[in-house]
């Protein structure tokens, strides 16, 4: 049923890192995380199938968004190696509303600059810890 869907307008998506604090919101087209874990086989004796138990987590999230003019702090914020926390809130930052905080590193940006387009800029963060 549609209505229970959502849509990205309300996002709020913060990079706090210390090269400064970017609201990432206003200019994102989309944000995706991965979040994943790494696991051990626990296979062994009569076992007929491989099993496994979890064990490390790891994320990654990928931002992507216009570049705005000026955009000296955004360049220096996404730089190559530059730590901080991502907090992602897919429907804004109401009580009640999913958001998570994730310590990470910047994996460096990538800007776009078409002839005839926007310029855009994209981002690949490495969680760097425990996300809340």
């Amino acid at each position: 049923m549609a209505e229970n869907n959502i849509t990205g307008k309300d996002a709020y998506i913060n990079w706090a890192s210390s090269a400064g604090t970017i609201n990432l919101s206003g200019d994102y087209r989309s944000v995706s995380i991965k979040e994943n874990t790494d696991t051990a086989e626990t296979t062994a004796g009569s076992d007929t199938h491989k099993t496994y138990i979890p064990t490390i987590k790891s994320a990654t999230i990928d931002y992507s968004g216009l570049f705005p003019t000026g955009g000296t702090a955004l360049y220096a914020a996404l730089a190559a190696g530059v730590q901080g926390t991502l907090t992602v809130a897919p429907e804004g930052t109401a009580t009640g509303k999913l958001s998570k905080a994730y310590p990470a590193i910047s994996m460096g940006a990538t800007f776009d600059t078409p002839y005839a387009d926007v310029v855009t800029v994209n981002c690949t963060f490495q969680s760097n810890g425990a996300w809340s």
